[in-house]
């Protein structure tokens, strides 16, 4: 009895714990070796397991991979839709969005890396994967977009879909310079220098100026007050 209630104390992993280590040990050996020379074997011993392990609840390497992948892009999404919640404006919507994702492929580089040539190689079902994740991260830049033209703070005209490649593709370009050239970014200086570029670019000049509709009303106001 004393041994049973002994063994009760101690209970075997859940699965979703389980799970949960097989993803956090892949994400780091991914990381750290790039997909296609990670090893199961590295995995399991990462998290004390054996290899037959990982394969119980990941039946390929692929399939890990794909997992990985999803993981990352439920977090940062569900990231960047709660920050944008506390924001209003356009250009400040913007500026948001931009430091986020600087910051996502600054602190994660190498994954990054691994996720976009994967998704570009010839493996079918990871770049199928990406591409629909990717869409449902990127939406939140064309949301504000599509919000600012509404409000008259962009440009009617302007391309969404060119304003969103402007902004992933040169982000693009520094995560190479990060992991190629090994550079050191000050995320909050060029996350501020490609807002002010970018929303210069599509702001809607011919919209009134807030401050000259603020002196107007001030003016009528005393022109109507009292004598």
């Amino acid at each position: 009895m004393a041994k049973a209630a002994q063994r009760g104390t101690n209970p075997r992993k859940s699965k979703e714990d389980r799970v949960s280590a097989i993803l956090a040990a892949a994400t780091e050996v991914f990381a750290e070796t790039g997909y296609q020379n990670a090893k199961i074997s590295d995995i399991a011993r990462r998290i004390g397991v054996v290899e037959g392990t990982v394969f119980h609840y990941f039946n390929t390497k692929q399939r890990l991979m794909a997992r990985v992948i999803e993981e990352f892009y439920k977090r940062i999404t569900t990231e960047v839709r709660t920050g944008l919640q506390g924001i209003s404006g356009t250009r400040d919507s913007l500026a948001y969005i931009i430091h986020f994702h600087l910051d996502v492929v600054t602190r994660n580089s190498r994954l990054c890396g691994e996720i976009l040539r994967e998704s570009r190689g010839l493996d079918g079902e990871l770049a199928g994967t990406v591409s629909q994740l990717n869409q449902g991260y990127t939406r939140h830049l064309s949301e504000v977009l599509k919000e600012g033209i509404e409000t008259g703070d962009i440009a009617p005209d302007i391309s969404i879909a060119m304003v969103r490649n402007t902004i992933y593709g040169s982000i693009e370009h520094t995560l190479w310079a990060l992991i190629n050239d090994r550079l050191d970014i000050d995320v909050d200086a060029e996350a501020k220098a490609l807002t002010e570029l970018v929303y210069r670019g599509i702001a809607n000049n011919t919209a009134p100026d807030k401050h000259e509709i603020t002196s107007l009303i001030r003016s009528l106001n005393r022109m109507l007050g009292p004598d």
